[in-house]
């Protein structure tokens, strides 16, 4: 099987979590099948056609992260109307941001008969436009249009996306092509035998890449941890409520990620809260062994997402043996299920009440320390092979 991969915005991008690294891991997994010939292509503007990229050397990219992209490229084109019959084109990137509209591309693809196979992670765009800007939210509506008149089969990672999906096609007095889940994976096999313990703190194996300041955020007290991008969509705004009306004087605040657009009003809140870095802290940049490190001390994750895709983080609480406070929305109950406790996404109260009741109430902290213990998460070889198996479908027409 020949599978297209539109790896565009990966080839220009800074950042390779979320999405791009989903992309890059199936990548990495599809390279070492023999029964798929994997072909990374990026539109050239120039062109205004597709450049073929070295698939060997964009699978190494992909594990390492580094190394100068333009390499990569070849001096082989190719048209939109050259795709090959019987062909996958596999959308699995942001690749309504590119300039080549699938309004456009799709229909040329299908009269040369070439399967379309999208990778759907959400529709926060149309179903929470006012977390997005209006360009992608236009963009979007033209891919999904696109997706949902030509794809021969959809994508998604939950039951949730699916159903968004389908609730889309229904409102549109259409229907959605058949649509298959595949859940995706993680690197988490190292802590597939390990029981949250943080008796170790000062071992030397768990610390080399661990600041002190983050070993200080853990050596404070207890602690709430966010995990992910500071934007209107995550809701940080509830967990700063919490803390402010109702948490301070009985546990600690850490907020991890990168800090995205339209966030000012709530970083001033935080950098002129009289506990910034005492008991209420922000880290920006934390390497991965410094959010391992975050995880592995937390009393619990703190989730309060308006919406995901997925929801990484309550995975990674999980394989840490974390307790989860979600935010009570459909994403959140499918990933975590009883795992976690919920509150009123906007309540800041709730929220507040919950984590007082746990901390008074060791007994019902436990059970839920001890629920995370028979979860076993996928991996990101599950993932692309579910993903494979979904092109032998296509391929053979099931």
């Amino acid at each position: 099987m020949k599978i297209y991969i539109d790896v565009s915005m990966i080839m220009i991008g800074t950042k390779f979590t979320g999405i791009p690294r989903v992309v890059m891991e199936l990548v990495k997994r599809f390279s070492k099948e023999e029964k798929i010939e994997v072909v990374p292509v990026e539109y050239d503007v120039k062109k205004d056609k597709y450049r073929i990229i070295d698939s060997a050397k964009f699978a190494e990219f992909c594990s390492t992260k580094s190394g100068n992209r333009n390499k990569l490229r070849t001096n082989d084109l190719i048209a939109f109307d050259e795709f090959e019959e019987g062909s996958i084109f596999f959308d699995s990137d942001t690749v309504w941001k590119t300039r080549v509209k699938r309004s456009f591309l799709y229909p040329v693809l299908k009269e040369k008969r070439v399967n379309i196979v999208p990778f759907i992670h959400d529709i926060i765009p149309i179903e929470f436009p006012e977390f997005c800007g209006m360009d992608d939210v236009i963009n979007f509506v033209d891919f999904t249009g696109a997706v949902l008149n030509y794809s021969d089969r959809i994508l998604v990672s939950t039951n949730t996306t699916k159903n968004s999906i389908e609730a889309l096609a229904e409102s549109l007095k259409t229907t959605a092509p058949e649509i298959d889940i595949v859940t995706f994976g993680g690197e988490f096999k190292k802590f597939l035998s390990n029981k949250k313990d943080t008796s170790n703190a000062g071992d030397e194996n768990e610390t080399t890449n661990v600041s002190d300041v983050v070993k200080e955020i853990a050596e404070a007290g207890k602690y709430l941890i966010m995990v992910g991008t500071i934007e209107p969509r995550k809701n940080h705004k509830v967990l700063l409520d919490a803390y402010e009306n109702m948490l301070k004087d009985d546990i600690n605040l850490v907020i991890a990620g990168y800090v995205g657009q339209g966030m000012e009003d709530l970083i001033s809140r935080i950098e002129n809260n009289p506990n910034n870095r005492k008991g209420l802290w922000r880290i920006e940049s934390a390497n991965d062994e410094e959010i391992d490190y975050l995880y592995r001390h937390a009393y619990a994750l703190s989730f309060s997402s308006y919406a995901e895709g997925f929801g990484l983080p309550l995975i990674e609480a999980m394989v840490r043996r974390v307790p989860i406070i979600a935010s009570d929305t459909p994403i959140n109950h499918e990933v975590a299920g009883d795992k976690a406790v919920y509150f009123g996404k906007d309540d800041w109260k709730e929220l507040g009440d919950t984590v007082l009741h746990l901390l008074k109430n060791e007994d019902e902290y436990k059970a839920l320390v001890e629920k995370t213990k028979d979860y076993i998460p996928p991996t990101w070889e599950d993932t692309a092979e579910g993903v494979i198996r979904v092109f032998e479908n296509v391929c053979s027409g099931k």
